[in-house]
């Protein structure tokens, strides 16, 4: 049973968890002291190792181990992570689903995904192999439940847009598959990353250093990545220091006739330092190759990634730009972008389709030529004009025409709303402490920070029911989110 957010188990399922591993009676007497009554609290206490190691050691009581981890377990996290979860939050919000629906929902696809996890869990100890307990970490239940929503949603807008086509549906409403998109690095849910993940990240680091110290790879090209990405691996950068390309010229003494040439010299360099790199990795470290070739968005990634990582010829990469963007990977054989043979080979390589929204207010013309299809002269216009308060002002001062606008709009053009281009804090970003600076009670403010995102004013006044007075404080100094074009 889930109630308030939190797992209560019956004591026979304590009961039996004690039967199964005798050695976690004190734990589990321990836990029910303290008032943690929760198979699932205790199962995460315990942690995943050892809940893996002690699966694969029982034998005749397997079955009943694993239905206890099924139930107690990966439904508990799967339920959590679906209530929170920002997009199915928002998409639910925009449709009005009242709260205990939204919990009934919630409920249903936690059970339904538990089972799947069940079986890709049994799948793992088929494998037997060490690193099985990774189905079992948090950040890999959240990769599921991820992949999830965005099914759920899309199925959902699929059926909307077939039965209800003829109703007129609020107009200033986004499409709820550009909301699946948002960046998820900045989700909350997101933000937990796994040990095997940290892992990684310090070998490779420790890996570079080695390469720069290496005298069989080139120093220069290294030292120069080094600097542009502010490793500081080297006495000439410094850690999270970003250089410029300039700022490196001077800092490594590149030589050359003139500024561009030696900016041109510098490029050639940084190339170079990064396919050593890549190549390097491939090579000594295939695990984290692998992983950063999962999920590669043919939405957003450059035509290096393309060509490099999918190994796509020009040819393909020049009609995937063209026809950006994809809600489904299919699409990519659908608007002739590849063969349906072709596609098993891009999807077994990571590639996948999750429509992106990008932000002309911080979009970097790449994002804007690449992705949007503007032209590089009116996306570079709109990187000096901005920054934009809503879309209509493209149009309004004579920046693009109403089709280009169309045209960008329907491949994922929006306008995020900032403190700089409105005068106003974003409520759903600001933090309590500003929130209560603002005159906001502190009971309320907590309220508003432990409800968010909301995505109209009276989706929020609906929420908190508070007096006229703070309502009107709330609109006249914070905005909501996303503006409407």
């Amino acid at each position: 049973q889930l109630q308030g957010g939190s797992v209560l188990s019956s004591p026979a399922d304590l009961q039996e968890i004690v039967e199964l591993v005798p050695e976690w009676r004190a734990l589990v007497a321990e836990s029910i002291g303290q008032g943690r009554l929760g198979l699932h609290e205790i199962l995460v206490q315990i942690g995943a190792k050892d809940i893996f190691s002690k699966v694969v050691s029982a034998d005749k009581s397997r079955d009943r181990f694993l239905v206890l981890i099924r139930d107690g377990y990966f439904q508990p996290h799967l339920y959590k992570m679906l209530t929170t979860n920002q997009n199915l939050r928002r998409f639910w919000v925009q449709r009005h689903v009242p709260p205990t629906t939204q919990r009934q929902q919630a409920m249903s696809l936690s059970s339904d995904l538990a089972y799947k996890m069940h079986g890709v869990f049994l799948k793992q100890l088929a494998l037997e192999q060490e690193d099985g307990f990774k189905v079992l970490l948090p950040a890999y239940i959240q990769r599921t439940v991820h992949n999830a929503v965005v099914d759920y949603i899309r199925a959902e807008w699929s059926w909307e847009r077939q039965t209800l086509q003829d109703l007129q549906l609020d107009p200033e409403q986004e499409d709820p598959r550009q909301a699946v998109a948002d960046d998820l690095r900045y989700v909350p849910e997101a933000q937990a990353i796994s040990s095997e993940q940290v892992a990684q990240l310090n070998r490779l680091r420790k890996e570079l250093a080695s390469m720069l110290t290496d005298s069989q790879h080139p120093g220069e090209p290294l030292t120069v990545v080094d600097c542009i990405f502010g490793l500081g691996l080297t006495q000439h950068s410094k850690q999270s220091y970003e250089m410029t390309m300039r700022e490196c010229c001077e800092c490594l003494g590149i030589a050359g006739e003139t500024q561009a040439r030696r900016i041109a010299r510098c490029q050639v360099l940084l190339d170079k330092g990064l396919d050593l790199i890549r190549q390097h990795i491939r090579e000594k470290l295939p695990g984290i190759a692998e992983f950063w070739q999962t999920n590669l968005n043919v939405n957003s990634a450059s035509r290096r990634e393309l060509t490099q990582q999918l190994g796509m010829t020009e040819g393909e990469v020049e009609r995937l730009v063209t026809n950006r963007q994809y809600y489904a990977i299919a699409q990519l054989v659908e608007r002739g972008v590849v063969k349906a043979a072709r596609l098993r080979e891009l999807i077994n390589k990571g590639a996948v389709a999750a429509f992106t929204p990008v932000d002309l207010n911080c979009a970097t013309v790449r994002d804007m030529v690449d992705i949007l299809g503007l032209a590089k002269d009116k996306a570079q216009r709109l990187t000096s004009e901005r920054p934009f308060a809503n879309l209509s002002e493209l149009t309004n001062k004579g920046l693009l025409s109403q089709s280009e606008l169309a045209q960008i709009v329907s491949r994922g053009a929006v306008v995020k709303v900032t403190k700089a281009n409105t005068g106003r804090l974003d409520l759903n970003k600001t933090e309590l402490k500003d929130i209560v600076a603002a005159g906001v009670p502190q009971p309320l403010a907590l309220k508003i920070v432990n409800g968010r995102p909301f995505f109209t004013w009276a989706d929020l006044e609906e929420f908190l029911s508070c007096e006229t007075p703070v309502y009107a404080l709330l609109r006249q100094k914070f905005c909501l989110g996303l503006s409407p074009g």
